[in-house]
C-alpha cells in the first residue's frame, strides 16, 4: 500500500521576476516554501501558512474560482497538483502530493525560520538552474513565471 501526504506549496514572485526560495534542511535541496495541510485547513491557507512560517513574506494566491454558487463555498484552484516521491525519518518512503499555488509578494521581511531551512532568498528565475534542486523544480519555476506574467495584478 502507497502511504500519500497531501501537501500545498507557494511559488512567490516579486516585481523583479524573482522567484522566492528556502533551502531545506531536511533534504539539502532549494525550493519553494511548503508543507502539510493542516486539518481543518484549505490547500490555499496551508501554502499561505507555510509561506509566513518560514520565510516571513507575505504573498496573494492568483488565480480564479472556477465554479460559484450560493449553497456552496469556493476556493481558488491550485496552479498544479504533482507528485512524488520522499523519504523522511518520520514516515519513511511514502509519496506527496502536493498543490502548488502562483503567489504574488506584496509585503513582509525575508526572516528565514532557520529550525526548517537553512535559508531563504530571492532568485532570479534564469539562474534556478545553477542550484541544487530537485530535478523537476527548474522547469516548474519557469513554467509558473510565465503564467505569472500573464495572470498578476497589473
Amino acid at each position: 500500500m502507497t502511504i500519500r501526504h497531501f501537501t500545498a506549496s507557494a511559488v512567490v514572485f516579486d516585481d523583479a521576476e524573482r522567484v522566492l526560495l528556502v533551502h531545506h534542511n531536511k533534504i539539502g535541496l532549494w525550493l519553494y516554501p511548503g508543507g502539510h495541510i493542516d486539518p481543518d485547513e484549505t490547500p490555499g491557507e496551508a501554502a499561505i501558512r507555510e509561506l509566513t512560517e518560514e520565510t516571513g513574506i507575505r504573498a496573494a494566491i492568483l488565480g480564479q474560482t472556477n465554479f460559484r454558487h450560493s449553497a456552496v463555498v469556493g476556493h481558488l484552484p491550485p496552479w498544479a497538483i504533482i507528485e512524488m516521491d520522499v523519504t523522511d525519518t518520520n514516515h519513511g518512503r511514502h509519496r506527496h502530493i502536493d498543490m502548488v499555488y502562483v503567489c504574488e509578494h506584496f509585503g513582509g521581511e525575508l526572516l528565514p525560520q532557520l529550525e526548517e531551512v537553512g535559508g531563504a532568498r530571492w532568485v532570479p528565475v534564469a539562474d534556478v538552474t545553477s542550484l541544487p534542486t530537485p530535478a523537476e523544480l527548474p522547469e516548474l519555476v519557469a513554467a509558473a513565471a510565465r503564467w505569472f506574467k500573464e495572470h498578476r495584478h497589473p
